[in-house]
């Protein structure tokens, strides 16, 4: 069969470059040891200004320590995937088209859209995963256990929200081939990520529906979290995944008609 073929060709080029780039990263060991306590560090001040705000308050905006905590937790889980595999990547794109280097995704076999987004993987920026999964840990264990049906809907969740961000990642790439310079696009994608360290509680009506389906930045950290703190409603499951199948098919709708305005930097 013709798809599985091809996606058979996709996982073994999937695991080819996650070996490389492993064998590249341990080619430069102080660098990759470097970049994880810099992350560690990192969520370490984001733990510290937590402390601080609940030394002063109960609870911020209805969530309490372990929480915020979680939250916080969920948000380094998820950028520190997404900057592991894919999003640096992605951002790299209008750099490959001013300098013809996307022409070679172009003529190979298979998603030009898969090369793009997969072609290597920093493990450098892994410490943003690890760290997270260690705070979700201790917060899990400062809170009521979550029931089962909670457990497999935040899993759930967690998938959909990672379709949900890489289909915001190529829209926004799509625009690479609109524009000749498009620069400011990993401070894009930065400035995206900035609300998934707070609860969207805290932010007025006006902002929360924006970002819950225009720019479904909700459905990326805050809805999971809901299903682990008792908080998600069953209509929020189907939403989030059709939110992430629409934006999907958003997409690849623009990168497609992206590709056909393409004229090669080289040419």
């Amino acid at each position: 069969m013709p798809f599985l073929d091809s996606s058979k060709h996709l996982w073994r080029v999937w695991r080819a470059n996650a070996r490389a780039s492993m064998v590249r990263e341990m080619e430069f060991r102080s660098n990759f040891l470097l970049g994880l306590i810099r992350q560690f560090l990192w969520v370490g001040v984001f733990v510290f200004l937590i402390e601080v705000i609940f030394q002063n308050t109960e609870s911020l905006a209805g969530w309490s320590k372990p929480e915020v905590l979680l939250i916080l937790a969920l948000s380094r889980i998820i950028e520190g995937t997404i900057d592991t595999f894919f999003s640096r990547n992605i951002a790299h794109l209008p750099q490959d088209v001013q300098n013809g280097e996307f022409d070679f995704n172009l003529v190979r076999p298979g998603s030009a859209q898969f090369y793009t987004a997969f072609r290597r993987f920093y493990f450098h920026n892994i410490g943003h995963l690890i760290s997270g999964v260690i705070i979700l840990l201790y917060a899990l264990s400062q809170m009521p256990a979550p029931a089962p049906m909670s457990v497999t809907a935040f899993l759930i969740l967690v998938a959909v929200s990672l379709t949900t961000f890489y289909s915001l990642l190529i829209l926004l790439a799509s625009l690479v081939f609109y524009f000749d310079r498009f620069e400011t696009m990993w401070s894009i994608i930065s400035l995206i990520t900035e609300p998934l360290t707070v609860p969207f509680d805290i932010f007025p009506r006006s902002v929360r529906i924006p970002l819950t389906y225009f720019i479904p930045i909700a459905f990326v950290v805050f809805v999971p979290a809901q299903a682990l703190t008792g908080r998600l409603e069953l209509w929020q499951i189907p939403a989030a995944i059709g939110i992430a199948a629409l934006f999907l098919l958003l997409a690849n709708l623009a990168w497609r008609a992206g590709l056909r305005r393409y004229s090669s930097a080289s040419s």
